[in-house]
């Protein structure tokens, strides 16, 4: 089964164990084919699906504990351990 966009960044950010940029987890999404984005602006999307699951104010979907990512105070995103 296909994994959704925020499965495939949660999997890079738990192997790089550190912060990324969306630049960066889009590059390391692309460089090891993890997915195959068909959108025109490819890393808004993935921007937008790493904020939905962080549960940042203002848009629909996990929040506090139930997120899956956490964005850091450089804007950087990592897993929520929570």
């Amino acid at each position: 089964m296909k994994q959704a966009i925020h499965q495939v960044a949660a999997q890079v950010l738990s192997e790089s164990k550190r912060g990324m940029t969306v630049d960066e987890i889009y590059d390391t999404i692309i460089a090891k084919g993890l997915y195959e984005f068909k959108a025109k602006s490819p890393k808004s999307v993935l921007r937008s699906q790493l904020r939905r699951h962080a549960g940042e104010a203002g848009i629909k979907g996990t929040t506090g504990t139930t997120a899956t990512f956490r964005i850091m105070t450089d804007g950087r995103f990592e897993l929520n351990d929570k």
